[in-house]
């Protein structure tokens, strides 16, 4: 961090292309963020999109309002040459940007997105796009998860997703085909909806994520060695892709072209008024804690752990700049784990760097989300009597052949991208590899789970399809009846469970589908750390899957005809 406390001004050294393609993320150019969009154009309407419904009076899983709009976009994904903190590398695009564009839709929109995939060399590479915290209520084989939920996108071909904004919040999209995202492909995504709080500026999201100078591929057959000894270490954090890297660090013999000082993110605050900043954590394996010195962050929601949206009051000197800072904690692996962008009022030098100083936090290295008894959901939801009760325990183990490997309930899994789970449901064929994973939840309309994990690392696990209630988190194994405020208890789609401890969570299991239950480290999940859940199978089989989804297997199953995949991991 020295190299960084000494600069005294911040010119970047990078044109903002070269650190990030066609994105204006983290530049002066980024816009604020509306209240809500009209039907045809940017700017707020007049009317409120969602009527009367407020935080407080709408069950936001089902009471969501019909707008009859969609929301369309077109993304072709590419591989492209960019330095995000100076080391020029091979990163995968979204519509030539890193991170990849916004999404956004109101509460009850639908919104349809036609990815092309372009990864048609340096090699040829399948794809699919995961839309984060989307329930996918009746339309599973839009989850976009190859091998669960659909083929690959072959190189060369589209797809065209169609989902609705069922929940309102901050999120983002990100490929789900092996460890794909940590090379670079995901974005965030806004649903506009009610809120409780007052603010005066949407500053739009702030994604943080820690960084890897080598190929996302080359890291998955690192983890996936003989020899292997379980942790991976970053090379970067970035805020909204961009921060400086020491190129003296650069290992030996790498030949890479490195800039020093290549260019932080900057944002602006406005004297006297309350700013909505929505922080995205999109990273490999991080956990991330962000302040912003001198300034009080108020946290007016969780999720849609990954997604926080904070309100900043700026009550600083109006002739400032003050660091926004994101920190990976002590249960990260990271060469470098620190990431900083600045903040500038009015009257403040732009080109100068902050001299602010950070709070006096300590990391408290629990490796955990926060106490369960700070926050609790504004609308309230009374927790249901589970019919089910899975212990699923997590596991680390090295297999016959010496490679490292994760397991869940006993089970490292890996999918089929040419057979998707779904596909085989639908043709009522209940005959799964057991390295699927696949557990069939059958008509029961509450799952409570258990899941113990004697492992010296944190896990954050996310729940495809659903929210999860949250009922107890803490040290050591789950051995008590103790749930965390039954009348309303937290609800989020990634909770983490921290070294050597337990959390025990509860899904409504009435959204019929094939469902992903996944730690989200991408090594972890890579080493087979996951599960299917199998919600309401005689409902799937009535279904009308789209003829998209068979075509998409037709011309994957033409691809691996040609181009034998090199799998070498789960495929999640």
């Amino acid at each position: 961090m020295e190299f960084l406390t000494r600069l005294t001004c911040l010119a970047a050294a990078l044109a903002p292309s070269a650190q990030n393609g066609n994105s204006s993320w983290g530049t002066f150019h980024a816009p604020t963020l509306p209240r809500w969009i009209s039907s045809n154009g940017y700017k707020s309407s007049i009317t409120i999109p969602w009527g009367s419904r407020t935080a407080g009076n709408s069950n936001p899983y089902t009471q969501w309002p019909s707008t009859q709009i969609t929301r369309r976009y077109d993304f072709n994904v590419s591989r492209g040459v960019i330095a995000p903190d100076g080391y020029q590398k091979s990163v995968l695009l979204v519509n030539g940007q890193f991170p990849g564009p916004l999404i956004e839709a109101n509460w009850g929109d639908y919104i349809e997105v036609t990815v092309h995939n372009n990864i048609v060399s340096g090699p040829p590479e399948g794809t699919g796009i995961h839309w984060h915290g989307f329930l996918q209520t009746r339309t599973p084989w839009e989850d976009g998860t190859p091998g669960v939920s659909q083929c690959p996108i072959a190189p060369g071909k589209s797809f065209t997703y169609r989902f609705r904004a069922e929940l309102y919040g901050s999120s983002w999209y990100h490929s789900h085909y092996s460890a794909q995202y940590s090379g670079g492909l995901f974005g965030p995504v806004v649903v506009y909806g009610p809120t409780n709080v007052k603010y005066d500026v949407d500053l739009g999201p702030i994604i943080v994520n820690d960084w890897w100078h080598e190929d996302y591929y080359t890291t998955v057959k690192e983890v996936m060695a003989p020899g292997f000894q379980g942790r991976a270490y970053s090379d970067n954090n970035l805020i909204n892709g961009r921060m400086n890297f020491d190129c003296s660090k650069v290992g030996t013999g790498d030949t890479s072209k490195c800039t020093n000082n290549a260019g932080l993110s900057k944002f602006k605050f406005q004297s006297g008024k309350a700013h909505r900043l929505r922080f995205i954590n999109s990273g490999s394996e991080g956990v991330e804690r962000i302040s912003i010195d001198n300034h009080i962050m108020t946290v007016i929601a969780n999720d849609f752990v990954e997604r926080v949206d904070v309100v900043v009051k700026a009550t600083g000197d109006p002739k400032s700049a003050y660091w926004l800072r994101a920190n990976m904690t002590s249960c990260s692996t990271a060469k470098q784990p620190f990431a900083l962008a600045a903040i500038y009022y009015e009257g403040a030098n732009t080109q100068a760097a902050p001299t602010s100083t950070p709070w006096d936090v300590p990391d408290p290295g629990t490796c955990a989300n926060d106490d369960l008894a700070i926050t609790q959901p504004f609308y309230p939801i009374p927790l249901p009597e589970a019919s089910w009760t899975q212990h699923m325990d997590i596991a680390a183990y090295r297999n016959a052949s010496g490679n490292f490997l994760w397991s869940l309930g006993g089970v490292s899994a890996r999918v089929d991208y040419n057979d998707p789970t779904l596909l085989q449901v639908k043709n009522n064929d209940f005959q799964f590899d057991p390295e699927m994973n696949v557990i069939n939840y059958g008509t029961n309309s509450s799952i409570r789970f258990i899941v113990n994990n004697p492992t010296p690392s944190p896990h954050p696990m996310h729940a495809h399809g659903v929210n999860m209630y949250i009922l107890a988190t803490g040290p050591g194994n789950y051995n008590s009846t103790a749930i965390a405020r039954p009348t309303n208890p937290m609800r989020r789609d990634v909770q983490m469970v921290q070294p050597f401890g337990h959390i025990v969570v509860q899904i409504d299991a009435v959204n019929p589908g094939i469902w992903p239950f996944h730690c989200h480290i991408a090594w972890h999940a890579s080493a087979g750390f996951f599960s299917q859940m199998v919600f309401l199978p005689d409902e799937i089989r009535k279904y009308q899957i789209p003829a998209s989804a068979a075509q998409t297997c037709r011309d994957w199953d033409a691809f691996t005809r040609q181009v034998v995949p090199d799998q070498i991991d789960s495929g999640l």
